[in-house]
């Protein structure tokens, strides 16, 4: 679990960031969202990772439905309940209104109107035809045009493709963590790192790659001898304590199949086909970044049968890397999270006839859960 000093430093960061007349500008959405434009005008993009408690789901409820995504109802309870942890929310100067889910936008409407953050809209298709990267390249067109209001100057060309080169390499850095063996728990405080901070922290990441890419890094995790886990689904935002019960119960997450993780990392372009966009309009590249990523519950036909073939390729791949023979998947659900809730069982079942070992674990974030979940879990590890 990520410690106190981790958000403290965030925090002294963003105040710095805020002193050199930098707008900080939040969003919940998972996908999709141009953070690259946001960057090129000089701001901040803070993405809502934040995982709540009980308090904080219990506060979510009286602005949305106790049926609403437990993610969607702690994210409201940060701007209300005000954890001194988070305290760098309050330094956030805009709030972006996206549709990734119903919850999405219900939470981030009501962040905006009733903690009074100015909102920007920007919307995604859910197709990815013709129509619907025409329709995602006049979004982004719009938002361009708001930046560029809070701004009070455009964004050149050239500062699009400086943001959208250092986030490929950012991207393109971080994927290399994949196949090191080291603890989970490890890997996801780095990639809670490197989407908090962005490119500001490259060369530390870089740093980082190095130290735990040396031969004897592994001897220092007891964890990494535990059962091998591919973990997909919902994410483990940060506060969540799930990373921590999986790995007391004897298991390991080698692979984060999510948006904090493979989703978000494994989409770069290869150096050479940048650097020839160079002289191209850099919207249509974002239009670009958004027509490969069909591996995501978003804007995808299909997308349990792509979701299955790609969690093949990579058991695979890691057994392979590793020299495994067996690999479990944990198939993560956060309560109410409709995108990934309704495919569950389609999703265990086609993954079962590839005689994979499946377990569809969906919980909220209640602590009175966490000794079902253990055993589950540990029952799960015992068939692997």
């Amino acid at each position: 679990m990520v410690d106190l000093e981790f958000y403290l430093e965030y925090y002294d960061f963003l105040k710095q960031e805020k002193e050199m007349g930098k707008k900080i500008i939040a969003f919940m959405s998972h996908d999709n969202i141009p953070e690259e434009l946001i960057a090129a005008a000089g701001f901040i993009p803070l993405r809502l990772i934040f995982a709540g408690n009980d308090d904080l789901m219990n506060e979510g409820t009286n602005y949305l439905p106790t049926s609403t995504c437990a993610f969607a109802l702690t994210s409201i309870a940060l701007f209300s309940m005000k954890p001194s942890r988070l305290k760098f929310l309050e330094l956030i100067d805009y709030f972006i209104v996206s549709n990734h889910c119903v919850s999405d936008i219900c939470s981030s409407e009501i962040i905006c109107k009733y903690f009074n953050i100015p909102r920007i809209n920007f919307y995604i298709p859910y197709i990815q035809s013709k129509t619907g990267l025409d329709y995602y390249k006049l979004e982004l067109l719009e938002f361009k045009k708001k930046i560029e209001e809070i701004r009070g100057k455009p964004i050149s060309n050239e500062e699009l493709y400086a943001s959208i080169k250092k986030y490929n390499k950012l991207r393109k850095e971080i994927s290399k963590i994949t196949y090191i063996n080291i603890a989970g728990s490890k890997k996801l405080e780095i990639y809670y790192k490197a989407m908090l901070y962005g490119p500001e922290i490259l060369d530390e990441i870089d740093s980082i790659i190095h130290e735990l890419s040396d031969e004897n890094s592994s001897k220092i995790d007891n964890v990494i001898n535990n059962k091998k886990i591919l973990l997909t689904g919902c994410s483990m935002f940060m506060g969540d304590d799930m990373v921590d019960i999986i790995e007391e119960s004897g298991g390991n997450i080698i692979f984060f199949d999510t948006w904090i993780g493979d989703d978000y990392f494994s989409q770069y372009f290869e150096d050479n086909w940048l650097l020839e966009q160079k002289n191209r309009d850099q919207i249509d590249i974002l239009v670009e970044f958004f027509k490969q990523n069909n591996k995501t519950d978003h804007c995808v036909p299909n997308f349990v049968e792509n979701r299955v073939s790609k969690i093949e390729k990579i058991i695979e791949s890691l057994k392979s890397e590793h020299r495994l023979k067996n690999i479990g998947i944990i198939n993560h659900i956060i309560k109410f999270c409709d995108h990934m809730s309704l495919p569950k069982e389609q999703m265990k079942e086609k993954l079962q006839e590839k005689n994979y070992n499946v377990l569809n674990l969906e919980r909220d974030y209640s602590r009175a859960s966490h000794g079902q979940l253990s055993t589950r879990i540990e029952a799960f590890l015992e068939m692997i």
